[in-house]
């Protein structure tokens, strides 16, 4: 049996994102950046980090008005927790970024308890305002880090919230 002969061509085509981002075929000109501009970008991220607890305020008020339409009107608490997921998914992933990896847990948590298979009886806007309080807490208190003692007792304050009325 006479089978055709097969050809095979490869073609390697140049990648030029690479070399943008200083990767594989970038010189030394193009990769590096500026140290004093290295520098400024650090200054104003360490600046924004102090500022966090100040302007991340606003974002908890709306959460605490969220809450309060949650108690008040049972027939907005769908409507309620997809805004205040969304808000809950903002928050888990500034927290960390900022210095508050506990506001980053307590956002996690919260995300999850206003998806789309949420309780909307009473005892679950209770969980999610424990959320809420807790993360007030921390950026009240300016609790960094993991929180030591004060931290380990905001985690365990919620847990027996969440289970006190799951």
């Amino acid at each position: 049996m006479n089978k055709p002969k097969i050809s095979v061509r490869l073609y390697r085509m140049r990648n030029r994102l690479m070399e943008k981002a200083g990767g594989i075929g970038a010189t030394a000109a193009t990769s590096a950046f500026p140290k004093h501009m290295l520098e400024e970008t650090e200054e104003l991220f360490q600046e924004m980090i102090s500022d966090y607890p100040d302007w991340v305020q606003e974002t908890l008020n709306k959460l605490t008005a969220l809450v309060e339409v949650c108690v008040n009107f049972e027939e907005k608490r769908i409507v309620s927790y997809k805004t205040i997921q969304e808000i809950a998914h903002e928050m888990k992933g500034q927290g960390g970024t900022f210095g508050y990896p506990l506001v980053s847990t307590f956002g996690d948590s919260l995300y999850d308890f206003t998806g789309p298979n949420a309780g909307l009886s009473d005892n679950h806007v209770k969980i999610i305002k424990a959320h809420v309080d807790a993360m007030k807490a921390t950026i009240n208190g300016r609790i960094q880090g993991d929180g030591g003692q004060i931290g380990t007792e905001l985690k365990t304050m919620l847990a027996a919230a969440i289970k006190q009325f799951q």
